[in-house]
């Protein structure tokens, strides 16, 4: 008998579609509002990404919530579960190390490539302007960012593909459409969020679809480059 909490591929791709339209809307929105009162996202005295943050993680987390409601699943199903404090610490520890591969790849990409044209745009719009704004974004990547695209992208996309084509190919494919998802700032994006997202989705699994710990990971990821990307530029 089939399992009614199940989801499979085509729910999960169904899913992954949503999530990207629905960012693309949220993120079109804040911008039109912005022009409408006749500001520039570039020129904001704060970083672009305390507004679209808020909104597009709401969106990702609503519409998650409704494709999971679809199949009678709740926040459980999701793998929002407890987690010990050693495995906490163990992603923290490989959070850390996690951005230095990444690092690491960015510059060979920077290296083989030329410089990101975006980069410089894309900095400015979510760098923080101060330590207040610094400690809010930090703040908003671990409550916000974390757990709300851990329960998208490992909770429901990740485990639909997994429930169709098993762990490994599961994993892949959840990864790759991660580093797309990403290269909507820039394609250079594509390929260090792909390996973000193996990491991630690797952690999932280990953890036995533990998205608390996915989550902690991913905001702690987050925080790290947000932190660093400030102090070397003050």
């Amino acid at each position: 008998m089939k399992n009614k909490l199940e989801w499979r591929a085509k729910l999960a791709l169904a899913c992954y579609i949503a999530l990207v339209g629905g960012i693309l809307m949220g993120s079109i929105i804040v911008e039109l509002a912005l022009f409408g009162i006749g500001v520039d996202p570039l020129d904001l005295p704060f970083s672009f990404a305390l507004v679209t943050i808020p909104v597009n993680e709401s969106v990702i987390l609503l519409i998650t919530l409704l494709f999971a409601r679809h199949k009678s699943a709740g926040l459980k199903e999701l793998g929002l579960k407890k987690a010990s404090p050693s495995i906490l610490a163990i992603v923290l520890t490989l959070s850390m190390l996690l951005f230095l591969l990444v690092t690491g790849i960015s510059i060979i990409e920077e290296t083989i490539f030329g410089p990101d044209p975006l980069g410089e745009f894309l900095v400015r719009l979510v760098m923080p302007r101060d330590s207040f704004q610094l400690i809010a974004l930090i703040a908003l990547s671990l409550l916000l960012v974390g757990p709300c695209e851990e329960l998208a992208y490992r909770g429901f996309v990740q485990k639909g593909f997994e429930n169709s084509f098993g762990k490994m190919k599961g994993l892949m494919i959840a990864s790759v459409l991660f580093g797309l998802l990403h290269g909507l700032n820039t394609p250079y994006a594509i390929v260090p969020l792909w390996v973000v997202g193996l990491l991630f989705g690797y952690v999932w699994q280990k953890t036995g679809g533990n998205t608390t710990a996915s989550a902690l990971m991913h905001g702690a990821y987050n925080s790290i480059a947000i932190a660093t990307a400030y102090f070397l530029t003050i």
